[in-house]
């Protein structure tokens, strides 16, 4: 029986993917240990996750530690939650890694994490404050990936959004589309298991969102953003909704602007303006460049991974248009110059 070897797999998957996922694993490992004991000590039967509220974010009591606002995100509770959460992010993380760089993917991870526990956090004081629901404050652990996995169909949406996927092997859908399902099975969920920690998932695409439409910085280091008018937030909604969404959307924007919480377009008015509108004619050319060169990005990312090990022989392939249609210099033939004494001798003759 030949020995199996995870090896040339690992090689293949960048470092801060790697990282990720290890972190991802030994913190859930260490939440079950140290919740085990903790139950052991005090005989403890409550919900799973409240008695490490240094490590799970508990709005009640984790105000004390603020740390929990990026850990939580790498605790599982479930088998089930560490199984999906192990293989989507892996997999999420290195198509990310490739195309933006670790740098960003990590800046991005921790925005996404921070960001949607955040908002859980604030939204439990809130529920406690208005309606007095101490479950709500002290009875809920948020914890887990979801906001994150929305994120990254965030993500995924801005740079292939046409791509079609195949879900359970008959249904096809495009890229586009997942974020909204996504969406609408995390409302189903909320509603009939409660809020933890399905409702990270409206956090999590909020927070993604606005990260790249308004903050993250290009890769030449010029601009911050996407000004495209298919990533406005209108856009994701069905159509007989978005000239409402359009409207509240731009009344928000200019409050975030004359705040100075995002930075206006450049051709934008500074006291704020339709975000969701294209940019000038320079503006659309470099967005396109940008789109166009990100797309180059993306494929020689999928050309790299599916590229044969080093040693393989290499399979022959036709040539292309830059080998065969344009000969090389060295190629051409250049004519012998001729001397006045050879022209004048062939004129004679």
């Amino acid at each position: 029986m030949p020995a199996i070897s995870f090896l040339p797999f690992l090689q293949t998957v960048p470092l801060a993917t790697r990282l990720l996922t290890l972190t991802l694993v030994l913190t859930t490992i260490a939440a079950f240990v140290l919740d085990a004991y903790v139950r052991q000590d005090s005989s403890d039967e409550s919900v799973l996750g409240l008695n490490i509220p240094w490590l799970v974010l508990v709005p009640g009591v984790s105000w004390k530690y603020p740390w929990v606002l990026l850990t939580s995100g790498f605790v599982e509770l479930s088998i089930v939650e560490l199984v999906v959460s192990a293989i989507t992010l892996p997999l999420a993380c290195r198509y990310l890694e490739r195309i933006w760089s670790a740098r960003e993917l990590v800046r991005f991870v921790i925005v996404t994490i921070v960001g949607s526990n955040v908002i859980a956090f604030g939204f439990s004081w809130l529920t406690y404050l208005v309606l007095g629901q101490m479950d709500a404050f002290e009875g809920l652990p948020y914890h887990g990936l979801s906001g994150l996995q929305v994120g990254f169909l965030v993500a995924f949406t801005q740079l292939i959004p046409e791509h079609q996927v195949q879900l359970f092997g008959r249904l096809k859908v495009r890229v586009k589309t997942l974020p909204g399902l996504y969406l609408l099975l995390s409302n189903v969920l909320v509603v009939l298991l409660g809020p933890s920690p399905y409702i990270l998932v409206q956090f999590g695409f909020f927070v993604a969102w606005v990260y790249l439409r308004f903050f993250k910085l290009s890769e030449d280091g010029l601009s911050r953003g996407d000004r495209s008018e298919t990533f406005a937030f209108q856009y994701w909604f069905p159509p007989p909704v978005r000239p409402y969404i359009s409207k509240a959307a731009n009344f928000v924007y200019s409050l975030a602007v004359r705040f100075k919480v995002v930075q206006a377009w450049d051709d934008a008015p500074s006291t704020g303006g339709s975000y969701a509108m294209l940019p000038g004619p320079g503006g659309a050319r470099a967005e396109a460049e940008r789109r166009r060169a990100l797309a180059l990005k993306a494929l020689d990312a999928r050309l790299a991974s599916g590229s044969p090990a080093p040693g393989a022989a290499a399979p022959s392939a036709p040539p292309t248009a830059s080998t065969s249609a344009v000969p090389s210099a060295s190629a051409v033939p250049v004519p012998k110059p001729v001397s006045d004494k050879e022209e004048a001798k062939k004129e004679k003759e």
